[in-house]
């Protein structure tokens, strides 16, 4: 290494925007007001807190308003310095239509959520669950993909039973997620705050992760230059008093928590904040999706993955839309040395995440046995082989005289 001594890295206090668009994310902001330089219902890009500021949206405005909106996007880029974050301020008139529109507006945008700022839940949970799947699903169905959504929970009442929280997993709605954690520190600093949940810590560790990493990682894959050669990456930060201990909406304290009751809280799909006894710092527990367990798509990476190499394989075949595909003269069905070098022209794509290490192995294939028509589209059969994710050991330790 020379005689560098010292060496000095810069922190992200402006924020640059990662080199791919797997870490950008668009928070809505409920009961907020206009700024004068942010209407309402109007997207902004931020690559930092200062940006935020710019807007008029700093610790002022939270107080000013009762509301947790700078906190959420402070929370965001201190988890993840590189990330981007697009905001928009709503005073409870923002329509899913109106929000489609800004998603398809900013392409770049992979995942969300939104705060709601009241301590009113919604009356209908699942249906309030259900209709962002809906929004999600509907621009599935125009070719624009978002991988996640998380919301805040509705549990604020610390003397509900954890045994008589609801089950996510019943509610089919494979790309929203529900945040019950808060920490302590925020949760006292104003009644308003009672009941709010940490959607911009949770946003900020999808955003700092790659596509494959559960947000539950003790651990991540590339960490902001001030964690390198950590063997951790927490959501604690002592200098700042971030996360220093971790309660449920309810006001519960993660540590009075019993195995059961954390047991209950993962098999019903929450997402929350706790730690590992004896060992530094908080950790997000998972990353589960209000769908059944046994779906593929039961956790936010796996929808993640799954979205990244269906963008990659869309933008690959695009260009082939309405080319020539030779027939095989005998059978009339396509050439079998074109349907394989289709093949091997979408795999080729593809295969650059398993190269990132985001998947283990991809495949395609395309039957030769087919004959295309204006109503009948060419069948490609895609597969990722996703990573998995070790979310326990179980050592069998014994002591002995010799190995």
């Amino acid at each position: 290494m020379g005689f560098v001594g010292v060496k000095i890295s810069k922190t992200n206090s402006f924020g640059r925007a990662l080199p791919s668009n797997d870490g950008v994310g668009i928070l809505v902001i409920g009961g907020a007001t206009a700024t004068g330089n942010l209407a309402l219902k109007t997207a902004k890009g931020l690559l930092g807190v200062k940006d935020a500021e710019a807007l008029g949206i700093d610790p002022s405005y939270d107080d000013t308003n009762n509301i947790l909106a700078y906190h959420h996007i402070d929370e965001f880029f201190r988890v993840s310095p590189g990330g981007k974050l697009y905001i928009v301020l709503d005073d409870g008139s923002l329509t899913k239509e109106e929000l489609k529109t800004i998603l398809k507006e900013n392409q770049d945008i992979r995942f969300g959520g939104e705060v709601r700022n009241s301590a009113t839940a919604p009356a209908d949970f699942p249906a309030y669950v259900s209709a962002w799947q809906q929004m999600i699903t509907e621009l599935k169905a125009e070719s624009r993909l978002i991988d996640a959504w998380l919301v805040e929970g509705k549990e604020f009442d610390s003397a509900t039973l954890i045994s008589a929280y609801p089950d996510l997993r019943t509610i089919n709605a494979e790309n929203v997620s529900v945040v019950i954690s808060q920490d302590p520190v925020i949760r006292g600093l104003k009644t308003q705050y009672e009941t709010y949940a940490s959607v911009g810590t949770a946003l900020g560790a999808v955003s700092v992760r790659k596509v494959n990493e559960n947000i539950g990682s003790v651990d991540i894959e590339k960490k902001p230059d001030l964690f390198k050669g950590s063997l951790q990456y927490p959501l604690t930060d002592i200098a700042r008093s971030r996360w220093l201990g971790a309660v449920l909406q309810s006001g519960k304290d993660f540590n009075e928590l019993s195995k059961n009751e954390i047991k209950a809280l993962n098999d019903k799909g929450y997402i929350f904040v706790g730690s590992y006894n004896g060992y530094q710092g908080f950790y997000f527990n998972d990353s589960h999706t209000c769908i059944t367990k046994t779906s593929d798509y039961c956790r936010i990476e796996n929808n993640r993955v799954w979205n990244k190499a269906a963008r990659i394989i869309r933008l690959a075949l695009l260009p082939k839309v309405k080319s020539n595909i030779d027939k095989d003269p005998q059978t009339g069905t396509i050439d079998d040395a074109s349907a394989t070098a289709l093949e091997k022209y979408a795999e080729g794509k593809v295969s650059q995440m398993v190269a990132d290490k985001e998947a283990s192995g991809v495949g395609v294939y395309i039957d030769p046995s087919q004959s295309l028509s204006d109503d009948v589209p060419l069948v490609v059969q895609a597969k990722v082989i996703h990573n998995d994710i070790i979310h326990e050991f179980d050592v069998q330790l014994g002591l002995t005289d010799k190995l």
